[in-house]
Protein backbone atom coordinates (compact mmCIF):
# COMPACT_ATOMS: atom_id res chain seq x y z
CA UNK A 1 0.00 0.00 0.00
CA UNK A 2 1.51 3.53 -0.95
CA UNK A 3 2.37 6.20 1.46
CA UNK A 4 -0.32 8.51 1.29
CA UNK A 5 1.12 11.88 1.96
CA UNK A 6 3.86 11.15 -1.09
CA UNK A 7 1.23 9.89 -3.26
CA UNK A 8 -1.16 13.09 -2.71
CA UNK A 9 1.99 15.12 -3.80
CA UNK A 10 3.09 12.91 -6.62
CA UNK A 11 -0.58 13.40 -8.06
CA UNK A 12 -0.58 17.12 -7.88
CA UNK A 13 2.87 17.42 -9.66
CA UNK A 14 1.17 14.97 -12.39
CA UNK A 15 -2.27 17.24 -12.70
CA UNK A 16 0.33 20.21 -12.92
CA UNK A 17 2.77 18.59 -15.59
CA UNK A 18 -0.91 17.62 -17.72
CA UNK A 19 -1.95 21.21 -17.60
CA UNK A 20 1.52 23.32 -18.02
CA UNK A 21 1.45 24.78 -21.37
CA UNK A 22 -2.47 24.47 -22.70
CA UNK A 23 -5.68 26.19 -22.46
CA UNK A 24 -7.25 24.37 -20.24
CA UNK A 25 -6.71 21.73 -17.73
CA UNK A 26 -7.27 18.27 -18.92
CA UNK A 27 -10.25 16.48 -17.11
CA UNK A 28 -9.02 13.25 -16.21
CA UNK A 29 -8.48 10.44 -13.71
CA UNK A 30 -5.61 8.66 -12.51
CA UNK A 31 -6.12 4.88 -11.39
CA UNK A 32 -2.89 3.63 -8.80
CA UNK A 33 -2.19 0.26 -8.91
CA UNK A 34 1.14 -1.06 -6.77
CA UNK A 35 3.37 -1.78 -9.93
CA UNK A 36 1.84 0.86 -12.82
CA UNK A 37 -0.34 4.13 -13.08
CA UNK A 38 -3.18 4.84 -15.42
CA UNK A 39 -4.75 7.50 -17.07
CA UNK A 40 -7.95 7.26 -18.31
CA UNK A 41 -9.36 10.72 -20.08
CA UNK A 42 -13.10 12.02 -18.76
CA UNK A 43 -15.20 13.20 -21.55
CA UNK A 44 -17.95 15.12 -19.43
CA UNK A 45 -19.21 15.65 -16.06
CA UNK A 46 -22.51 17.54 -17.11
CA UNK A 47 -24.87 15.34 -16.66
CA UNK A 48 -25.91 12.88 -14.07
CA UNK A 49 -25.75 10.19 -16.37
CA UNK A 50 -22.19 11.34 -17.43
CA UNK A 51 -21.42 11.13 -14.06
CA UNK A 52 -23.54 7.63 -12.83
CA UNK A 53 -21.16 6.35 -16.37
CA UNK A 54 -18.09 7.23 -15.42
CA UNK A 55 -18.19 6.33 -11.61
CA UNK A 56 -19.24 2.82 -12.92
CA UNK A 57 -16.19 3.10 -15.53
CA UNK A 58 -13.87 4.60 -12.96
CA UNK A 59 -14.42 1.89 -10.38
CA UNK A 60 -14.32 -0.78 -13.50
CA UNK A 61 -11.02 0.49 -14.19
CA UNK A 62 -9.98 0.76 -10.49
CA UNK A 63 -11.06 -2.87 -10.30
CA UNK A 64 -9.25 -4.07 -13.68
CA UNK A 65 -5.98 -3.39 -12.38
CA UNK A 66 -6.95 -3.92 -8.97
CA UNK A 67 -6.08 -0.22 -7.93
CA UNK A 68 -5.24 1.02 -4.32
CA UNK A 69 -6.61 4.84 -5.52
CA UNK A 70 -7.96 6.80 -8.00
CA UNK A 71 -7.22 10.43 -8.49
CA UNK A 72 -9.58 12.74 -10.36
CA UNK A 73 -8.07 15.78 -11.81
CA UNK A 74 -10.26 18.81 -13.13
CA UNK A 75 -10.62 22.48 -13.94
CA UNK A 76 -13.28 24.85 -12.43
CA UNK A 77 -14.08 28.25 -11.84
CA UNK A 78 -14.66 29.17 -8.64
CA UNK A 79 -15.43 32.46 -6.83
CA UNK A 80 -13.70 33.05 -3.33
CA UNK A 81 -14.04 36.20 -0.74
CA UNK A 82 -10.64 37.50 -0.17
CA UNK A 83 -9.96 37.29 3.78
CA UNK A 84 -7.71 40.05 6.00
CA UNK A 85 -5.99 43.20 5.11
CA UNK A 86 -6.03 42.50 1.77
CA UNK A 87 -10.11 42.32 1.70
CA UNK A 88 -11.73 44.24 -1.64
CA UNK A 89 -14.19 46.67 0.28
CA UNK A 90 -16.67 45.64 -2.46
CA UNK A 91 -16.16 42.18 -3.41
CA UNK A 92 -19.66 41.59 -4.40
CA UNK A 93 -18.83 41.51 -8.22
CA UNK A 94 -15.62 39.50 -7.42
CA UNK A 95 -14.29 37.77 -10.72
CA UNK A 96 -13.79 33.91 -10.19
CA UNK A 97 -11.06 32.32 -10.78
CA UNK A 98 -9.44 29.68 -12.60
CA UNK A 99 -8.85 26.55 -10.60
CA UNK A 100 -7.39 23.18 -10.53
CA UNK A 101 -8.85 20.34 -8.30
CA UNK A 102 -6.75 17.19 -7.44
CA UNK A 103 -8.98 14.61 -5.58
CA UNK A 104 -7.41 11.28 -3.97
CA UNK A 105 -9.44 8.91 -3.32
CA UNK A 106 -8.89 5.70 -1.36
CA UNK A 107 -10.09 3.24 0.63
CA UNK A 108 -10.42 4.91 3.80
CA UNK A 109 -9.79 9.11 2.76
CA UNK A 110 -10.66 11.58 0.34
CA UNK A 111 -7.84 14.22 -0.23
CA UNK A 112 -8.90 17.58 -2.08
CA UNK A 113 -5.87 20.23 -3.14
CA UNK A 114 -7.52 23.41 -4.69
CA UNK A 115 -4.72 25.60 -7.20
CA UNK A 116 -5.43 28.81 -8.64
CA UNK A 117 -4.12 28.33 -12.49
CA UNK A 118 -1.57 31.22 -13.66
CA UNK A 119 -1.66 31.73 -16.91
CA UNK A 120 1.01 33.97 -19.91
CA UNK A 121 -1.49 36.85 -19.90
CA UNK A 122 -0.44 36.99 -23.60
CA UNK A 123 -0.94 33.23 -24.88
CA UNK A 124 -3.53 32.57 -21.91
CA UNK A 125 -1.80 29.15 -21.43
CA UNK A 126 -1.47 27.80 -18.12
CA UNK A 127 2.18 28.71 -16.65
CA UNK A 128 1.79 27.81 -13.38
CA UNK A 129 -0.24 27.14 -9.74
CA UNK A 130 -0.88 28.77 -6.61
CA UNK A 131 -1.79 26.46 -3.96
CA UNK A 132 -5.25 27.87 -2.37
CA UNK A 133 -5.26 27.12 1.25
CA UNK A 134 -8.74 27.42 2.11
CA UNK A 135 -9.64 24.39 -0.92
CA UNK A 136 -7.23 22.13 0.57
CA UNK A 137 -8.55 19.76 3.17
CA UNK A 138 -9.02 15.95 3.64
CA UNK A 139 -11.37 13.71 5.12
CA UNK A 140 -12.51 10.46 6.46
CA UNK A 141 -14.16 8.65 3.28
CA UNK A 142 -17.42 8.15 5.33
CA UNK A 143 -17.19 12.28 6.74
CA UNK A 144 -17.01 13.28 2.98
CA UNK A 145 -19.31 16.18 1.84
CA UNK A 146 -21.66 15.54 -0.97
CA UNK A 147 -18.99 17.38 -3.28
CA UNK A 148 -18.29 14.42 -5.71
CA UNK A 149 -21.19 12.29 -4.29
CA UNK A 150 -20.89 10.36 -8.00
CA UNK A 151 -17.20 8.66 -6.77
CA UNK A 152 -18.94 7.30 -3.65
CA UNK A 153 -18.90 3.90 -4.49
CA UNK A 154 -15.68 3.58 -6.02
CA UNK A 155 -14.38 1.67 -2.91
CA UNK A 156 -17.47 0.06 -1.61
CA UNK A 157 -16.96 -3.57 -0.70
CA UNK A 158 -17.84 -6.62 -3.67
CA UNK A 159 -21.24 -8.25 -2.48
CA UNK A 160 -21.03 -11.79 -1.22
CA UNK A 161 -20.39 -14.25 -3.82
CA UNK A 162 -23.53 -15.20 -5.63
CA UNK A 163 -25.17 -11.86 -4.57
CA UNK A 164 -25.08 -9.88 -7.75
CA UNK A 165 -26.79 -6.88 -7.88
CA UNK A 166 -27.30 -4.37 -10.56
CA UNK A 167 -24.43 -2.22 -10.05
CA UNK A 168 -22.24 -5.69 -10.46
CA UNK A 169 -23.69 -6.48 -13.55
CA UNK A 170 -22.88 -3.04 -14.98
CA UNK A 171 -19.53 -3.50 -14.12
CA UNK A 172 -19.46 -6.70 -15.89
CA UNK A 173 -20.64 -4.91 -18.95
CA UNK A 174 -17.89 -2.65 -18.67
CA UNK A 175 -15.44 -4.89 -18.09
CA UNK A 176 -16.43 -6.44 -21.74
CA UNK A 177 -16.70 -3.19 -23.48
CA UNK A 178 -13.14 -2.36 -24.98
CA UNK A 179 -14.13 1.29 -23.98
CA UNK A 180 -12.09 1.33 -20.55
CA UNK A 181 -8.91 -1.13 -21.64
CA UNK A 182 -8.58 1.39 -24.49
CA UNK A 183 -9.22 4.42 -22.78
CA UNK A 184 -6.60 3.34 -19.98
CA UNK A 185 -3.32 4.14 -20.98
CA UNK A 186 -0.11 3.11 -18.64
CA UNK A 187 1.22 6.55 -17.52
CA UNK A 188 4.95 5.80 -19.34
CA UNK A 189 3.64 4.15 -21.99
CA UNK A 190 1.38 7.55 -22.60
CA UNK A 191 4.92 9.80 -22.46
CA UNK A 192 5.47 8.24 -25.75
CA UNK A 193 2.16 9.46 -27.75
Amino acid sequence: MMIQPMAIDELVSVAQAEAMGELDAPMMAIVLSSDQSYDLPINSLETDADKARWALILRAAREHVEGDAVAVLYPAWTTIRTKGEDAVADDEGADPIDTLFVQLHTRDRIYWRGFEQIRDPRHQRIIGFKRIRALSTEYDRDDAPGAATWLNTLFEPLPEEGEETDVDRELADLLEEPEVSAALYPRQLRALH
